[in-house]
């Protein structure tokens, strides 16, 4: 049985290297996504970064007053990121404040009115920053009367390279498990490949594992080189390289276990390929949009994000984001993965009892 095992998962493993679209939808279409998301929504719970140009009469009174103000106005990265550069910068990005040379003369804040948000909203801070040091300079108490206080009851801000790219894994940990898997069961059926297994030692729990088997190191391969990329390619801050990731681990391979199991039930009893297809979108893209991937859910009303944790992607990417990027502890995570223990059991039972070779 074991021999039998082994000879199947080589040939699953083989059929999936072949395959081109499987291969870009594994490895491909997760740093693309990861490339979009960067880019519209940047790497931190912020608007986006902009360039913070000085220029004008720099060695004036103002700049010298003014200036340490909109810099610390701006240390906070929230709502907007920023960064030094000379006054000769140029782009779309880049905000600029020219120092009055007369006393009596306003301070120009230029910037691309049809630029990126995050530049507008840096005009702002630079007024009100400047506001607030004339008014402090002139001895007036108007510019400590408000203050910003932080209510998140030490719940770190969302930082959103490492909410993607978690959220990507399990996308492609879906594509995987779930539509992969579905379809390549459907095909064989409708091909009668499934008639030839029949005349064999081959029995469907020893099947299903294989299939199981060669997608899960799939599922590792493309896990690695999205984490990589992400990493050394973008930058992210991603515990890659230390014991979160070891700890992690284990939370990977329930997931991907736990997708396939829900792969191959969506195939067990289909009849053929249009059948499954059908059943792969019906329940894609729901789990895709309502399990906190790649859109916080954070503003969702209560009842509804209860509603929500049942799914399996969504305990799937709690319990990931929990270990791997909060260093929670696998006790602070029981719920999680026992949850997706449950769904995995729930998944590979019902599609190894409704297991169809065939069909007359």
């Amino acid at each position: 049985m074991l021999k039998v095992f082994m000879i199947l998962t080589r040939n699953e493993l083989r059929g999936q290297l072949r395959s081109k679209a499987g291969l870009f939808w594994s490895f491909v279409f997760p740093i693309l996504l990861l490339t979009v998301m960067l880019l519209a929504f940047g790497r931190s719970n912020s608007l986006g970064s902009v360039k913070l140009a000085f220029d004008g009469n720099v060695s004036g009174t103002l700049a010298h007053a003014c200036g340490p103000t909109i810099d610390k106005a701006f240390a906070s990265g929230d709502p907007v990121q920023a960064s030094r550069v000379a006054p000769e910068a140029n782009g779309d990005d880049v905000v600029r404040v020219t120092w009055p040379s007369q006393r009596g003369e306003p301070v120009r804040i230029t910037y691309d009115f049809n630029g990126p948000t995050a530049a507008k909203a840096a005009s702002r801070i630079i007024e009100i920053a400047l506001v607030r040091c004339i008014a402090e300079s002139a001895g007036t108490p108007a510019g400590n009367v408000v203050r910003f206080e932080n209510d998140a009851r030490a719940k770190p801000p969302i930082d959103y390279g490492k909410f993607f790219a978690t959220g990507i894994l399990v996308m492609a940990f879906m594509s995987i498990g779930v539509i992969s898997t579905a379809t390549t069961i459907a095909a064989l059926r409708e091909r009668n490949t499934f008639k030839m297994y029949v005349c064999f030692p081959v029995s469907r729990l020893v099947f299903l594992a294989s299939l199981i088997a060669s997608r899960i190191l799939l599922m590792l391969a493309s896990a690695a080189t999205l984490l990589l990329v992400a990493t050394y390619g973008y930058k992210l801050h991603l515990p890659i390289w230390t014991g979160q990731a070891a700890r992690a681990i284990p939370v990977i391979l329930l997931g991907a276990a736990m997708l396939l199991s829900f792969g191959t039930l969506l195939a067990s009893r289909a009849r053929s390929l249009s059948e499954v297809e059908l059943w792969c979108n019906v329940t894609y893209y729901p789990l895709l949009f309502f399990s906190d991937l790649t859109i916080p859910l954070s503003a969702a009303p209560d009842w509804l994000r209860a509603a929500l944790r049942l799914l399996p992607t969504n305990q799937f990417v709690v319990a990931l984001r929990g270990i791997f990027i909060d260093n929670a502890s696998y006790a602070q995570m029981a719920w999680p993965l026992a949850a997706m223990l449950g769904w995995t059991l729930i998944f590979l039972t019902t599609a190894t009892l409704a297991f169809r070779w065939y069909y007359d």
